[in-house]
Formats: C-alpha cells, sequence, structure tokens
C-alpha cells in the first residue's frame, strides 16, 4: 500500500472516531430538549445559556414552548412561544430564534405546576413502608 493511502485510511479513521466523539458531547439545541419531554415540551420553559449566566441582568427572562413544527428528521424546524423578558410576558405568541443553535437549557424554575403539567406523575412511599415508619 502507499503512502498516500495509509495516510488516507488513518485520517479517514481518525476523523470517524473524532465525529464520533464530538456527536456524544454535543450541546442539545431547542428541538433535542423538547423531543425528550412529553408533548414535545409544549407549555415548558426554556432558557438560552447566556440568560442564565448573567442572573442578574437577565433574571426570569425565558421562553414558554406554544407550538413547533419540526422537519422530518426532528431535529431542525420551527418554534413559536411567549417569550418573558425580565419577568414582563410579551403579548402573543412569536417565533423563537435561534432554536437551532446549541445554546438551550430547561427552565425548571419558572415550570408551573398545574394540572396540566407534564412534570411526571407524584411518587408515594409503599403501603409497607408506611406502617413500618408509623410502628417506630
Amino acid at each position: 500500500m502507499s503512502r498516500a493511502r495509509v495516510a488516507n485510511a488513518v485520517s479517514s479513521a481518525a476523523r470517524a472516531t473524532w465525529g464520533a466523539a464530538t456527536r456524544e458531547r454535543r450541546r442539545p439545541n431547542l428541538f433535542d430538549l423538547a423531543s425528550t419531554l412529553e408533548g414535545r415540551g409544549i407549555g415548558r420553559a426554556f432558557v438560552k445559556r447566556s440568560w442564565t449566566a448573567r442572573p442578574e441582568t437577565h433574571g426570569n427572562t425565558f421562553w414558554r414552548l406554544t407550538r413547533v413544527r419540526t422537519r422530518p428528521s426532528g431535529r431542525s424546524g420551527e418554534a413559536y412561544g411567549v417569550l418573558t423578558w425580565k419577568g414582563r410576558e410579551r403579548e402573543g405568541e412569536e417565533r423563537i430564534t435561534g432554536s437551532m443553535k446549541p445554546i438551550w437549557a430547561r427552565a425548571r424554575e419558572y415550570e408551573g405546576r398545574g394540572e396540566d403539567d407534564a412534570s411526571g406523575p407524584v411518587l408515594k412511599r409503599p403501603q409497607s413502608v408506611d406502617v413500618m415508619s408509623g410502628e417506630e
């Protein structure tokens, strides 16, 4: 095998390994985060990481997701929501800009605890544990 072919084979193997490693560490975009939640994240709050880094200037700022239109891949599309900027909610639904960028995080502190909250079931202690704790 010639040196050029060996170098090419090594570099393509290195690219494949590097690509796999970077995919594992890739930060999620808004669509990735929303797809992991029930109802594709509708009604949930999301923040840009730069907002959480500066709470003194961007405190109480987040997007509440109202509508998502994804492309067949599920990693891109259009997202719409209501922006709450420094505690004041804007009127009407707006398209969320930068939704494809890997700068998003869930804003659990701004998610309500209403009936339609899909945060999961409320877990109770098993009956046998409750009985045992009453005897001690």
